[in-house]
């Protein structure tokens, strides 16, 4: 809830959203591909002592970082050395991570929370289940508030604002930033507020609003929404100016003319056209977002649709350090690409049957690779994680987390070469394992596990029920040991 004004309409029309939320959920499925991220299991060179027990249990150690596996229902990931851990109990039913600077969980991506540290005292928390519940907690009175929404509340930093408070929502609101405090009656009817100097606000639906910002926007309505102009840019040589008589006209327009459009019908835009001669851009559209021709090279923009069969769009000179691109087909096929700085990407897909992406990270000179045919493969190179593969694969979206806590229970074959060498390959949901470098090799076979190493050599039921071993004792000398109910005898 950021309470706004009706009156402001300097917006563009719809330019089709759908396309582009779908690649924003593509996006952030691939985000942790994309950017630099934390890791949530074993990485790194260094040799690992690994355990597992049929597709139940797994854990592997390594100098610095622990990680154990109970699939599906809880895993936890631990790194000394940045000082992280990852935790999941039915992911992603929950999960929770962070540092000794801060800390996120979510229930259900709907109940969250975050914790932020200074010198290892807690400094404040937030606990929501947004919009219902906020509670938030610290060590200043400032960073204490509570709300239930609709009844009462009180939230601090929220939505872009410093503080929001309410009683019987929609009854009573207000809201605040620095110098400018705003209230509202039966929001958004009845609404007025500023800052004393520059910003003035008053709305009362339907009959007239203003919103002022002296020397930048000034925005009015009459018989919203029907009648409705405003201008903005005023502090600037060429300011722009709209109108509109809802829903049959609008127009946008500045002062030297380099500025024009027009819409039919707005916002469903029947047909709307025009153009910027600064971006030198130009845009027609017809039947709200269904056909779609935009080009603009300041910066450079291209964006085509006729919706739902085929849509494209691109951002981005390729003199300029980042450019995107996407096409979409049918909706449910397409391609993204993205070349920046730090990441070039390419990615392709046929939901839900098809992920193939490709990442070449320019600072580390690294590649990666992921694939997925679903429900049959999944496949990854990662130089952080190393290469495997898996079949089946039935999580229907491309989820590295979802495929190591689930995977092991729908498994029929897996393989894996870890990024210190080691190789894996299990089958039949992990009734059969093994695991083994060139110095080692660990067989694990429906509760039964065998290890041959340096200065180990061992033969196990259920992780020592019953076994036989020969290791070194606790001053370094080779012994041999008969395993009952977990003792070494």
């Amino acid at each position: 809830m950021q309470p706004g004004s009706a009156a402001k309409t300097d917006k563009k029309t719809s330019t089709g959203a759908l396309p582009w939320l779908l690649a924003a959920f593509l996006a952030m499925l691939m985000c942790p591909a994309l950017e630099a991220r934390m890791p949530v299991q074993t990485e790194g060179e260094s040799s690992r002592d690994y355990y597992q027990f049929l597709f139940l249990y797994d854990h592997t150690l390594t100098p610095g970082q622990a990680e154990y596996n109970f699939h599906p229902f809880y895993t936890t990931y631990e790194s000394s050395e940045k000082a992280y851990d990852f935790n999941t109990f039915l992911y992603p039913v929950f999960y929770e991570h962070g540092t000794n600077y801060w800390r996120k969980w979510t229930f259900l991506y709907l109940f969250t929370g975050e914790d932020r540290y200074r010198e290892k005292e807690k400094k404040d928390s937030d606990i929501f289940l947004a919009p219902l519940f906020y509670w938030g907690y610290g060590n200043t009175e400032r960073e204490q508030y509570f709300s239930i929404f609709p009844f009462y509340g009180r939230i601090r930093n929220k939505l872009g604002w410093s503080e929001i408070g309410f009683v019987a929502f929609p009854l009573y609101v207000n809201w605040s930033h620095r110098r400018y405090q705003a209230h509202s009656i039966l929001w958004p009817i009845i609404m007025w507020g500023g800052d004393g100097r520059v910003r003035s606000d008053f709305r009362f639906l339907p009959f007239y609003s203003r919103k002022l910002h002296r020397g930048s926007y000034d925005y009015k309505s009459v018989l919203w929404p029907f009648f409705q102009w405003g201008s903005t840019d005023l502090n600037k040589r060429d300011p722009r100016h709209h109108f509109m008589f809802f829903p049959f006209y609008a127009r946008k327009w500045s002062d030297s003319g380099d500025l024009s459009s027009h819409s039919i019908l707005y916002p469903f835009s029947l047909v709307a056209w025009g153009y910027d001669r600064q971006r030198e851009a130009t845009e027609f559209r017809a039947l709200w977002f269904l056909y779609q021709d935009i080009e603009g090279k300041n910066p450079y923009i291209s964006k085509y649709v006729i919706f739902p069969f085929y849509a494209s769009y691109r951002y981005g000179n390729p003199e300029l350090p980042y450019q995107k691109s996407m096409d979409f087909y049918m909706l449910l096929a397409g391609q993204l690409s993205t070349n920046s700085n730090s990441v070039q990407s390419e990615y392709d897909f046929f939901i839900p049957f098809y992920y193939n992406h490709n990442r070449y990270y320019t600072r580390e000179n690294q590649q990666a690779h992921s694939l997925k045919i679903w429900p049959l493969f999944h496949y990854y190179d990662d130089p952080a994680r190393g290469t495997g593969w898996q079949t089946i694969s039935l999580w229907p979206f491309p989820d590295d987390t979802m495929d190591r806590i689930w995977g092991p229970l729908y498994s029929i074959a897996e393989w894996r070469t870890e990024s210190n060498g080691d190789r894996y390959f299990g089958m039949l949901f992990r009734l059969y394992s093994q695991r083994w470098n060139e110095q080692e090799n660990h067989v694990f076979f429906a509760g039964f596990d065998y290890h041959n190493a340096p200065k180990r050599t061992e033969f196990l039921l259920l992780g020592g029920l019953l076994g036989y071993s020969h290791i070194p004792d606790e001053e370094g000398t080779m012994r041999h040991y008969i395993n009952l109910l977990w003792f070494k005898l």
